[in-house]
């Protein structure tokens, strides 16, 4: 395999938390035009109570760190006290949660904060593929991305986003076509020739999955949408996987304390605390960028 996964160690064990015959791996595209697919996996993370088990390392995926997005150091305790884990590059997340007909499913959903490193996005879409064909032996992989509003050729594509699926078996698309998910428009997709060129995250991910794939066993949902503020389209495309995948929407009992920040939802879901610190809308001292 192209990838190394590093497991968390359990607190109270100090053993690794094993990860195998996962019903359904969630995953984002990475370096979309929009981040509509990473944000839906962060809300479906935190929603669905599911633990950080571990990290993974791709020899072409650019490394980054930062604050824990999905931690909140309001919910109890002391409000100031550090805790969490800091965000990486590719974060795997997993837990069981209720489905729709009344079982429980074993989930994980991966997180990618980076991009591929300039010059090498063909080679880590073949390290990503191996990885969603291999990992924790998944019997459903869904893939979560978004598209610009500028393309397809209808002008009736341009406008408010609309959800679409693409790829899968026939039980994935139908599952869709029963939850009005409907198939991505054909004129949408480049040809053929192109799309085995193309660097571009979508269309690079599904010639490899095409590749090898052979059973179709990865489907993809896209969000056709305008570019901006793409929090909506994020807790929207949250929606459209759970309903893709047959579990329930499940939003956590929140218990604040005294002079916590109030909680924020979009939609059914309730959203982490480092959407409301967007790049941008806090004063920053300008020493940084010197």
């Amino acid at each position: 395999m192209t990838f190394t996964f590093y497991p968390r160690l359990a607190q109270e064990t100090k053993e690794p938390i094993a990860i195998a015959d996962a019903d359904v791996l969630i995953a984002p595209v990475p370096g979309a035009c929009g981040n509509v697919g990473q944000l839906a996996c962060d809300i479906l993370a935190y929603n669905w109570n599911l633990h950080r088990v571990g990290t993974c390392d791709f020899e072409h995926l650019a490394p980054v760190i930062g604050r824990d997005a999905l931690f909140d150091d309001t919910s109890e305790g002391d409000s100031h006290a550090p805790s969490g884990s800091l965000a990486c590059a590719f974060e795997v997340y997993a837990g069981v949660v209720g489905a729709s007909d009344s079982e429980r499913r074993n989930v994980v959903v991966v997180q990618i904060r980076s991009d591929a490193c300039v010059g090498a996005r063909r080679a880590f879409v073949e390290e990503y593929v191996d990885f969603l064909l291999h990992f924790a032996n998944a019997k459903r992989v869904v893939l979560a991305s978004a598209l610009p509003a500028s393309v397809g050729e209808f002008a009736a594509q341009i406008g408010g986003t609309k959800w679409r699926s693409a790829r899968g078996d026939d039980a994935f698309r139908d599952t869709c076509s029963k939850v009005d998910l409907i198939d991505l428009e054909s004129n949408v997709f480049p040809s053929k020739e192109v799309m085995q060129q193309s660097v571009d995250p979508h269309w690079a991910l599904m010639d490899a999955l095409d590749a090898r794939d052979i059973d179709r066993r990865v489907g993809c949902l896209v969000a056709v949408c305008s570019e901006g503020d793409n929090s909506e389209d994020g807790a929207g495309m949250a929606l459209a996987l759970s309903r893709a995948c047959a579990i329930d929407v499940n939003v956590p009992d929140v218990k604040l304390v005294a002079g916590s920040a109030p909680v924020t939802y979009i939609g059914p879901w309730r959203v982490p605390r480092s959407w409301d610190a967007v790049f941008g809308t806090r004063a920053m001292r300008r020493e940084m960028f010197f």
